[in-house]
């Protein structure tokens, strides 16, 4: 198997302390020769200011004291640096041959960056690009008793930076969880190796909301137990993650139907309030229309009758006039009547229920919006629905669930999802 080539990047400083610039620069050469000859690179790329370039001509030097050729252009190369105390100005020429090495050739590298020596701001830039596109990073120490590293005292100090990767990460994926991007919170935790970050509560948290926003409830409500809320992860989101365990509780284990339901209902609005905010009202409004259309289920079953097969004798025990019911009949298909949202309304209005009688008095504005989703590109049409759509049939969905229920409100706070405060401002550029 061919091996990657070693290239080795160096900052290049002048070197301090010393009683003229000639042996300053020896004495400099010497301890950047001492990292190059340990390192062994393929190639070495020299990032100096036009003062520092001299005390490269010292490390050729070194290299023909040991019998050995040291070719510009072959073995190494020299970038110029002007502004050495611009940070961003740094960066960009490191960043600039981390591309051509790692992106514009073809050959496979490995890029070691030493950030020891130069100014403080070449340093920090360097550390910082390798951080930034995850190149090993060494610097090097010894004894510093004489206020910097002393000849024959080197030591080569491979930086393990994973746990400021992992901080990166964590914060990435409160980032992503905020947006509704679980299966990319997975993908991001997966990759966290400090042991101090309890990575297992957070994927299950993050695997239940996923399972949760798709309506599979079993699967989230088996990740949702497994998440040790106590862990400080979790601190200011524990009570709502004790909230969301309680509604998936229920729509697992009640044994109330209608409580069950409700549960159910409040987790549909609550995904359509999500798909808004990601601006994906033609989706919103799907989720609208079917908790529109369960809201009218599930007062029906209160009446013991199902939308998908209508039991006349209930109707006649409960005085619905023979009109309608003769009109139901002409329907009627493969033994049973099945009817569909409208229906529903208007047969909750016989029956002498508010909701139905709702349906009638907002019978216009309701029928406008279920025109424009029957309209939509996710339904019969090609339109695109637009957040006005949404919020008007929002309200709709709202006013007719809080009369479906005393405690709605309730259900659709304990089925929000948890977000997390982003209090630092590192978040937001992730």
């Amino acid at each position: 198997m061919k091996r990657k080539e070693v290239i080795l990047f160096m900052t290049v400083g002048t070197g301090t302390n010393l009683n003229s610039n000639e042996e300053n620069s020896e004495s400099h050469a010497q301890k950047l020769y001492y990292t190059i000859d340990k390192i062994r690179p393929n190639h070495v790329v020299f990032f100096a200011s036009d003062k520092s370039k001299e005390t490269i001509k010292y490390i050729k030097k070194l290299f023909e004291k040991d019998n050995d050729e040291f070719i510009e252009n072959e073995d190494y190369q020299i970038v110029t640096i002007n502004a050495i105390d611009d940070l961003n100005k740094c960066f960009e020429v490191y960043e600039s041959k981390i591309w051509e090495f790692d992106f514009k050739d073809d050959n496979d590298y490995d890029i070691i960056m030493d950030y020891t020596s130069g100014t403080k701001t070449m340093s920090a830039a360097m550390a910082n690009c390798g951080m930034f596109y995850s190149k090993d990073l060494i610097s090097v120490g010894g004894d510093r008793s004489t206020g910097e590293v002393s000849r024959g005292t080197e030591i080569i100090h491979y930086q393990n930076i994973y746990k400021i990767y992992d901080k990166f990460a964590l914060m990435r994926t409160r980032y992503n969880f905020n947006a509704n991007r679980f299966r990319a919170c997975i993908d991001i935790l997966n990759y966290i190796i400090d042991l101090n970050i309890h990575k297992d509560s957070l994927l299950n948290l993050c695997k239940s909301y996923y399972a949760w926003d798709n309506m599979d409830f079993e699967e989230a409500y088996d990740n949702l137990r497994k998440v040790d809320v106590n862990q400080m992860e979790f601190t200011e989101i524990k009570n709502d993650i004790k909230f969301n365990l309680k509604a998936l509780g229920n729509i697992m284990n009640s044994k109330s139907v209608n409580l069950k339901n409700c549960y159910i209902l409040a987790s549909i609005i609550n995904n359509s309030i999500r798909r808004s905010e990601e601006f994906k009202y033609d989706d919103a409004i799907a989720r609208l229309y079917r908790s529109f259309e369960l809201i009218a289920q599930i007062e029906l079953t209160k009446y013991n009758l199902k939308s998908s097969d209508i039991d006349v004798s209930i109707l006649k025990q409960n005085n619905v006039s023979d009109e309608f019911i003769n009109d139901l009949e002409k329907t009627r298909e493969d033994g049973k009547i099945r009817i569909g949202l409208e229906k529903d309304f208007l047969l909750l209005n016989e029956l002498g229920n508010d909701l139905g009688k709702y349906y009638i008095e907002n019978n216009s504005k309701i029928k406008n919006l279920t025109q424009k989703r029957n309209k939509s590109i996710l339904a019969h049409g090609l339109d695109s629905l637009t957040q006005k759509d949404f919020d008007e049939f929002l309200e709709i969905v709202l006013n007719l669930s809080y009369s479906l229920d005393k405690d709605m409100k309730k259900f659709l706070k304990q089925t929000k999802f948890a977000k997390f405060d982003l209090k630092l401002e590192l978040n937001k550029n992730y």
